[in-house]
């Protein structure tokens, strides 16, 4: 009989052995378990933390975009109202001779021009509408200058020395320009509503 309680004992101690096996197998298993449970969890917080920095990436950059274009358009259209506002100006100063008050503004348009020449010969530059005027003008300043009808203004006068090194345009179109490229920034403000 001591040989059959040997062979229990040793059955016992190995069926004792299988569940000590079995419980510490069942415990690695849960282990590693939890910790591909962990890995996945932190892996998938991870993906949905890049997913989220993509996404605000990527609306940050659309609204970038789309604030640059709004900004671009609305320049455009402050531009073009700009344009449009001395479009107009030049219009209707095309009809400037039928003013009345134009052989006071011819006269002052000259006397600005020659204010430089001091004693030094000049030409006169005028359109050929303002010939006559720039003449008797001339002669009410007590000026001396040649007259030529050589421009195609809405007024005014080009003063030039005879050897051309020095020109002065006061013309209603020069006087125009400077006056658009002057204001350019105040009109803008106020385009802008600023």
């Amino acid at each position: 009989m001591a040989y059959e309680d040997l062979l229990n004992s040793v059955e016992e101690s190995a069926q004792d052995k299988e569940q000590e096996l079995r419980k510490r197998a069942a415990i690695a298993i849960g282990g590693i378990k939890e910790r591909a449970k962990q890995q996945a969890e932190a892996i998938r917080q991870a993906q949905i933390e890049e997913a989220n920095r993509s996404v605000t990436t990527e609306r940050n950059k659309m609204l970038y975009l789309e604030k640059a274009k709004n900004k671009e358009e609305l320049i455009r259209t402050r531009e073009a109202a700009f344009e449009r506002a001395f479009s107009e100006a030049g219009s209707r100063l095309k009809d400037l001779r039928a003013d009345p008050k134009y052989p006071a503004i011819f006269e002052r348009l000259l006397r600005e021009a020659t204010s430089t020449t001091g004693d030094d010969p000049f030409i006169v530059h005028v359109d050929p509408k303002d010939e006559a005027l720039c003449k008797k003008t001339l002669g009410t300043l007590n000026l001396h200058g040649e007259v030529r009808a050589d421009l195609a203004t809405a007024g005014g006068v080009v003063i030039s020395q005879h050897d051309d090194t020095v020109t002065i345009k006061n013309t209603v179109e020069s006087r125009l320009e400077r006056a658009k490229e002057h204001n350019r920034h105040t009109i803008h403000a106020i385009l802008s509503g600023g």
